[in-house]
């Protein structure tokens, strides 16, 4: 029986800022379920010119809208990954077999295209449950102003007990057939 390999005294892992990050990328993989959006590899740029071009086209009014178009970003970012792994690994199979990761790069597509139409709907039903709010509030608005000018234009009929002074006042006959035909 072969000894022992004599192990150092008990490590206790990385110590410094610099061994801890490279240790904490020891199991990398695909980055899908990490906590950065940014890879190795991966160009910032792009990233930022998504971000860009969907708050240039959602224009966030409120931190609620801006969490929403973050998170479209996000989720739309790791669906293109995926879809990028799903490719290169694809590529490196043998023909007419899948990979081994292939299922779990299409879980994590799908999650991230999934989230990312959620976030999606939310935004557009938060706008319009604002819009329908607003116009709620308008057209209360406008119902007041409405009934104010026909208050003004329109003068109240009289009651019948003074209906003969009114149209005396009006320079009618209260004793015409026309009033006694009704």
């Amino acid at each position: 029986m072969a000894p022992q390999p004599v192990l150092p005294n008990n490590s206790t892992g990385p110590r410094t800022e610099a061994g801890k990050a490279a240790s904490s990328r020891n199991a990398f993989k695909h980055g899908l379920a990490s906590g950065t959006i940014l890879i190795p590899g991966e160009d910032p740029e792009e990233l930022n010119q998504l971000e860009t071009a969907l708050t240039e086209q959602y224009q966030p009014a409120d931190a609620m809208e801006v969490i929403l178009v973050e998170a479209m970003v996000k989720h739309h970012w790791l669906k293109d990954r995926a879809l990028r792994l799903q490719g290169e690994a694809l590529a490196l199979a043998k023909p007419g077999e899948l990979p081994a990761t292939f299922a779990v790069l299409l879980r994590y597509q799908t999650t991230n295209e999934r989230a990312f139409y959620k976030a999606l709907n939310t935004l557009q039903t938060l706008r319009k449950e604002a819009l329908k709010q607003q116009e709620e509030f308008v057209s209360q608005q406008a119902d007041r102003e409405y009934a104010e000018v026909l208050r003004k234009v329109y003068t109240p009929l009289p009651r019948a007990d003074s209906m003969k002074a009114y149209m005396a006042k009006m320079g009618l006959d209260p004793e015409s057939d026309l009033t006694k035909a009704a």
